[in-house]
């Protein structure tokens, strides 16, 4: 006899909310830890990188977004 296998349940991710507030503060995190490196280099080396402030601004929206999509 063919018994049916059961359909395997999906995985149930964290919540909406959860998931806005984690991908806030990976995007927050992000740009302190941007930030922080930006006054570690002008206190160290007196100058400021200037090509890095766009990608400091830049690289926490890329991160918070590939955070998020990891459950899309």
């Amino acid at each position: 006899m063919n018994t049916p296998t059961p359909e395997p349940r999906p995985h149930k991710g964290p919540s909406k909310r959860t998931l806005n507030v984690l991908t806030a503060l990976v995007g927050a995190g992000t740009l302190a830890a941007g930030i922080g490196w930006l006054v570690y280099s002008w206190t160290t080396d007196l100058e400021v990188p200037y090509f890095a402030i766009p990608l400091v601004l830049c690289v926490p929206v890329i991160a918070a977004v590939a955070f998020r999509n990891c459950w899309d």
